[in-house]
Parts: structure tokens; sequence; C-alpha cells
């Protein structure tokens, strides 16, 4: 059976980096050994029944930690001490094996619980990791643990998720992932939903997958800022969309295009090197979304209080004409002016007016940018 996809607790970005202060020796070993053996005793006699708490609360006391000082030796220390010592907190798997031997002795699967106990002896290692590692630890030790957790795992019952109606689904993947109305290609972070992702349940069965990855697709504005300086990031635009699945792509109908003066503080470097780049990129990313219905256009605020210089102005209006030209005639335009910017920015002037009369509509608030505002996540 497989671990439970749900994460329990939150670990750090850093935390394959994170030192070891307490280093694991051989006394160590020693007595992870004993509590090990001793574990696997109070497993094997008497056999523990279903959904009995208490008996497992007894095992735990029974296989407690001994004082570190106390002086042990058991044959074969050294050896173990070289088989555990890659594991990260190995004094912690008989702890982990006992709360996931609780999970499915009360007919649940396991669950994979990724946090740090303490911060300068490194990561708690999950039971999945520990479970790899199961077979060579009983040789050592003879033991039988991984064929006793295995044989109570099977009479656990899996949860029949997918029998649920589409509804109840849609409301655990909204739990798992909230999502806002719209997704930002790299150029203002602050727009991207803050909410730890759980991605963990796409990866439970193909169904899953697709589900959740409409859920989390579909319906969403695509956003982009588009600037004087845009030949330097409108590659990295593409190259996003291009690593996504086609259908994935073919789940976006509406993008927003923000026009502003420059965007270089809102990039960080590609990471996508090894896909191919197009000298017109612009293009290409529009072809990359095939169901692409509505391309909403908007301005960026310069934070220019008065009317700002010809160069922006006339920029900005260059910008503006060129995607006029290059969106597909299949494509709606929603022009979109936000009313705190300058007044030489708006469409009434001219020669912007000139293009918004070419083609398009005046949607005044469809901006992701103006809606953000009016509801203070910026």
């Amino acid at each position: 059976m497989a671990p439970s996809p749900f994460r329990s607790s939150y670990s750090p970005h850093h935390h394959s980096r994170m030192a070891h202060e307490g280093r694991f020796s051989v006394t160590d070993a020693v007595h992870l050994k004993l509590r090990l053996q001793a574990l696997d005793n109070a497993l094997s006699s008497p056999p523990l029944k279903p959904q009995s708490r208490g008996d497992v609360d007894k095992i735990a006391r029974a296989c407690e930690a001994r004082p570190r000082h106390e002086a042990v030796y058991v044959d074969g220390s050294e050896e173990f001490y070289l088989l555990v010592k890659p594991i990260s907190r190995p004094d912690l798997i008989p702890d982990v094996y006992i709360e996931a031997y609780r999970a499915v002795l009360q007919g649940r699967p396991y669950l994979n619980e990724y946090k740090v106990s303490d911060s300068k002896q490194g990561v708690d290692p999950t039971f999945s990791k520990i479970r790899s590692w199961l077979p060579s630890i009983d040789a050592l030790c003879e033991t039988d643990l991984g064929a006793s957790f295995s044989s109570l795992e099977d009479q656990v019952k899996p949860f029949p998720f997918l029998q649920l109606p589409a509804e109840l689904r849609l409301h655990v993947y909204s739990h798992l992932l909230p999502r806002k109305p719209y997704i930002s290609l790299p150029s203002l972070p602050q727009l991207n939903d803050r909410a730890p992702l759980r991605l963990d349940i796409m990866r439970a069965s193909n169904q899953l997958h697709n589900e959740v990855a409409k859920y989390w697709y579909e319906k969403r504005t695509l956003f982009m800022v588009v600037a004087r300086d845009v030949p330097k990031y409108m590659s990295q635009y593409d190259k996003t969309l291009a690593r996504m699945p086609p259908q994935t792509r073919q789940l976006f109908n509406k993008i927003e295009i923000q026009v502003g003066y420059d965007a270089t503080h809102s990039f960080a470097p590609s990471r996508y090197t090894e896909i191919r780049s197009f000298s017109d990129c612009m293009r290409h990313i529009l072809a990359l979304i095939p169901n692409l219905d509505v391309a909403v256009i908007s301005f960026q605020d310069t934070g220019y209080t008065l009317a700002p210089t010809f160069h922006i102005t006339k920029g900005t209006t260059e910008i503006a004409q060129w995607l006029v030209k290059i969106i597909p005639r299949s494509v709606q335009i929603h022009w979109d002016v936000i009313p705190s910017i300058p007044s030489s920015h708006r469409v009434e002037d001219q020669p912007m007016w000139q293009a918004v009369q070419s083609r398009g509509l005046i949607k005044t608030g469809e901006s992701v940018f103006t809606r953000v505002k009016c509801v203070g996540d910026v």
C-alpha cells in the first residue's frame, strides 16, 4: 500500500543543508539496536488486536531509549552502526515505526511526516525512508520488523476516494490546493498563491493527477507583464509555458498582458535553458495556448503622480499597438483601464485611443491586478 499523500507538517526548503550538531556514534547504534530488538519482541508476543491503542503505548514504553551514559555492547555493533549511519536521525527509527504501526493497526494508511523535531540534529526520517532499510536492519538485528508491518498493512482496506461524488473530490482538492483565479508567470511573485502546495496527491494515480491538474489550471487567467525590456524575458515566459504538458495548456482560455515601462525588477534568470528559444516569442506563446478566447490588456502604474515622461508614454503606446497586431483575430481583446494611472496612459488619449478603436472592448475592472488591489491581497 502506498503511503498517505497528505503532509502533516512543514519541512523547510533548506532541510537537506541543515547541519547535524549531534554525531551518531557506535554507542548510539548499540542503544538503537537494543531498542529495535525490544520492539520486535513486544510486537511478536502477544499479537496486538485492531484498535488497541493502549497496547501500542505499552510497546512504545517497552522500547524506550536507555540512558546515554549506560555502557553496553552488542555483537555486530560496528556493522550495524555503518548500516544506519547514512539515515537522517537514525535514533528516531523506533518512534517513526511505532507511529506507522499504530496507524495501520487502526485500519488507516500510514502517514509520512515531514518535520524537523530538533533543528540541531537534522531532518526526521519518514517511514517510507525507514521501510526501505528494514530488510537490512532485520538481517543484522535478527528481527522481523518488516514482515510484521507488511502482514498488518495487508489487512488495511484502502479508502475508495475515487468512488466519492465529483463535488466532494473537488472540495478535497480545494482544501489541499487553495487557488486564486489567476496564475502569474515569472513576473509578480506576490500575485501567485502563497499557501504551501501539497502536490503529493497527484502521484497517487493517473486519474487523480488529471483531475487535480484540471482543477488547478482550468478557468484561471494567465498573467504576464510586457515592458520595454521584454526581449530579455519573453523567452522566459515562452519556456515556462512550453515546459507544461499540452493537455495543461489547453485548460487556459484567458490571459492578461499588463503593459509596463520596465519589468527588470520582477524577474529571475531563466531555469529552463534546455528548452529551445524562439525569435518571435510572443507569437509562439499565443500559439501554445490553443483554446485562448480572451486577452486582457491592462496598464502598469508607473509610480508617476504627474504626467509621465515622453519616453514612458511612447513606449507603452508602442507595446499596445504591437500587441493589437500580433494577437490572433480569433481572440477577443479586452482593454482594462485603471482609473488611478496617469492620464497619458488612458485609452482616450492619442495615439493609444487609435489602437483601442481598431480592435477590442473597454472592460474596466477585469484586470487581475485591479482585483487584487480591490481585495487588499497586495
